[in-house]
């Protein structure tokens, strides 16, 4: 480490390389220096201007070039190049940040964590969703109690959309549960708790121009344990409710990045009831008037920038990791379980593939 300077050399420069990793890391102070870049495409070579980093078309070259004097990878290639990639980067002596989807199964995910083990460096999953404010207070609302015992949660980051570049087909790596997916799936991971859950799924593809999943619908359950429910659609033309909807014995929460609201009771205050021995009362069904306690949390200005916020606080606890020898935020145990319940998905769901290759150059 070079006086507490993490040299960083990123792989990939597209939306979430340049748009989400750079974007952060070139604004991040004096804990971080991008040194390199990759990218098999010139156009994306804008770093080697804006930042003086070096740049390369090929990142197996990046890797090899031991000048570079590099703290810390990151692997921002396209999804299906994750999980070999990132054992690469162990196998060259790298710390390394590996965008999501971590891996497509288990054995994949365990054969990372394994090269890191063996190469003695650090394997970081980049969980970004974890730090933002608002799943910050949901689950200090959660651990308060004042909500009783969490019956059930719903997770719902859906709208309309139709696409047709790469990731929306199988082979790269494609669909909404492995595009969108572990962004909720994370949070959800972490609500549930230790265990791991059962799951149902569905996956539809109903595409005009890919095959890969872009309805995704997810339960995860266990006895004692809330029933959280994911959905990743693009098929919502309609708003429904909020991003998040929790239910407990006391009371409920909802909201979003935009701010949540909730409410509750005190079971001690509440009326008291007793079963009357007989059938309705006047035809009617009970009613009570309940002591309800509403609360509400709205983000500041400065929490507003979703992707900003939420790369500083991933990068934050990565530099407290690598400088001081802190503990990592993202525990491996949580990503496994998380890419143990998309591995259950698909095999819940078997999806007819249609094959696309990328044309060369001068190919119509």
């Amino acid at each position: 480490m070079n006086v507490g300077i993490v040299r960083v050399g990123i792989l990939g420069q597209g939306r979430s390389g340049y748009g989400i990793h750079l974007r952060w890391l070139r604004e991040a102070g004096a804990q971080f220096q991008v040194v390199a870049v990759a990218d098999a495409l010139p156009e994306r070579h804008e770093a080697g201007t804006e930042l003086g980093a070096r740049v390369f078309g090929d990142y197996k070259a990046l890797l090899a070039d031991r000048s570079l004097n590099l703290d810390l990878v990151v692997n921002a290639l396209p999804s299906f190049m994750h999980s070999k990639a990132t054992i690469e980067i162990l196998n060259h002596g790298y710390n390394v940040v590996c965008e999501k989807p971590q891996a497509r199964t288990v054995r994949e995910f365990d054969a990372m964590v394994a090269a890191a083990r063996k190469n003695r460096r650090r394997y970081l999953p980049f969980q970004n969703s974890r730090f933002y404010p608002y799943f910050a207070k949901i689950r200090e609302v959660l651990a308060s109690g004042k909500l009783g015992k969490i019956v059930f949660i719903r997770s719902n980051w859906s709208n309309f959309s139709r696409r047709w570049d790469w990731q929306s087909f199988q082979e790269y790596g494609g669909g909404n549960l492995l595009n969108t997916g572990p962004h909720p799936l994370d949070q959800a991971i972490v609500l549930f708790g230790p265990r791991m859950p059962r799951v149902f799924a569905r996956l539809v593809s109903e595409n005009p121009f890919a095959d890969a999943d872009n309805y995704a619908n997810v339960i995860l359950h266990a006895p004692g344990a809330p029933v959280i429910e994911v959905a990743v659609n693009s098929f919502q033309a309609y708003p429904q409710g909020e991003q998040y909807n929790i239910g407990g014995a006391c009371g409920g929460l909802t909201g979003s990045a935009a701010g949540l609201k909730w409410r509750y009771f005190d079971p001690a205050a509440a009326p008291r009831h007793e079963f009357l021995g007989t059938w309705s009362e006047q035809r009617k069904y009970g009613g009570e008037t309940l002591p309800w306690v509403e609360e509400s949390w709205t983000p500041d200005e400065s929490q507003r920038d979703g992707f900003q916020v939420t790369s500083k606080g991933f990068y934050d606890n990565i530099y407290a990791v690598l400088v001081n020898g802190a503990k990592p935020a993202i525990e491996h145990g949580q990503v496994r379980r998380q890419i143990a319940v998309i591995e259950e998905c698909f095999k819940q769901n078997k999806l007819p593939r249609t094959k696309r290759r990328f044309l060369k150059k001068g190919q119509s």
